[in-house]
């Protein structure tokens, strides 16, 4: 019986965060390469049945972005290990061979130089034959056929079919769907998107008390903003607000329908589109569970926040918010 194994490093992170390595995010274009990665896969209809991930946040994230490219509108169906975060490549070996044999294609996602090391336990012999010493760079995949069980993989079981990085493959992303003809510079669930409204009530709990609206700083640094984000596979668009909510501002919180409302803006070479939702916040998270603690957040006068804005779109959902706040607004008794 023929397997595949495919090894791919993380895209490429941040040099430096303040929890620790194990924390280190992805860089967007680190997300994206990855994301061009699974693609190229999907493309070539080679399709794994287990995603075997290092448990640190940019492999995780890694194997996240991958699966959603590979498989779109599923919701993501990873498994970690906590021994592949920086195994060493025996240590993946060994992972290997105790695979169920039902597996037919796995696909790992680790760190080097581990992930970098293991095609020479399980394809040695095709390796020296073509000459090759793989250093996987961030985001490169090394796909690796082999023959028989796996708990009798060797130097002499496999042959590399596939060494590819992100430069290599497909820049941009079929539109409008996996089968589309045309391309976007993202793939095709980012354009669909949804958003909250982190609001908290002032002091005096009166009905017509002011709102208090929670900001943080854009991916650039540049400008306050909303959580916003693209609708992940798998996921309602209310859950994948709340799940950016929780990333981008640190903030948990009851959220009401309907929505406040929707708008639009251009991005990507296309029209996004953004349901946005009300979310009364109930804790913020200290920074040591917030994942994207760099931004900083800052509480901001509902009116101070309809003016700050960028899009037009989103300054009339706020403008509606405002207006129809009694709709969203839970006093505390």
């Amino acid at each position: 019986m023929k397997r595949l194994i495919t090894l791919l490093r993380h895209g490429e992170t941040v040099t430096y965060d303040a929890r620790g390595d194990f924390c280190r995010p992805l860089t967007e274009e680190g997300k994206l390469n990855v994301q061009r990665i699974g693609a190229f896969l999907d493309k070539k209809n080679l399709h794994p049945d287990k995603i075997i991930a290092s448990p640190a946040e940019r492999t995780v994230h890694s194997a996240e972005k991958l699966h959603k490219t590979l498989y779109p509108g599923i919701k993501p169906d990873i498994t970690t290990n906590a021994d592949f975060y920086n195994a060493t490549a025996s240590t993946l070996f060994a992972a290997l061979t105790a695979l169920d044999p039902e597996t037919r294609h796995v696909l790992i996602v680790g760190h080097n130089p581990g992930i970098s090391a293991l095609p020479a336990l399980v394809a040695g012999a095709d390796l020296r034959k073509k000459r090759l010493f793989p250093s996987m760079k961030p985001a490169s995949m090394i796909m690796i056929e082999v023959s028989g069980k796996w708990s009798g993989l060797s130097p002499e079981s496999g042959r590399i079919v596939e060494m590819v990085d992100a430069a290599d493959v497909a820049q941009e992303f079929a539109w409008p769907d996996r089968n589309g003809t045309e391309t976007r510079k993202r793939p095709a669930y980012f354009y669909r998107q949804s958003s909250v409204i982190p609001f908290r009530v002032m002091p005096d709990h009166s009905p017509d008390a002011d709102i208090e609206i929670l900001m943080t700083l854009s991916s650039s640094g540049k400008h306050l903003v909303i959580p916003k984000g693209a609708i992940d596979p798998g996921l309602t668009a209310i859950e994948s607000a709340v799940k950016e909510a929780r990333e981008e501002a640190g903030c948990i919180g009851t959220v009401h329908e309907p929505a406040v409302g929707s708008y639009h803006y251009q991005k990507w070479g296309a029209r996004c589109n953004v349901e946005v939702f009300a979310m009364q916040v109930t804790n913020l998270l200290p920074d040591t569970e917030w994942e994207e603690s760099h931004r900083g957040r800052k509480w901001i006068a509902l009116n101070d926040a309809i003016e700050t804005v960028k899009e037009e779109g989103l300054r009339k959902i706020l403008q509606v918010f405002r207006d129809q706040k009694s709709r969203f607004v839970n006093i505390p008794d």
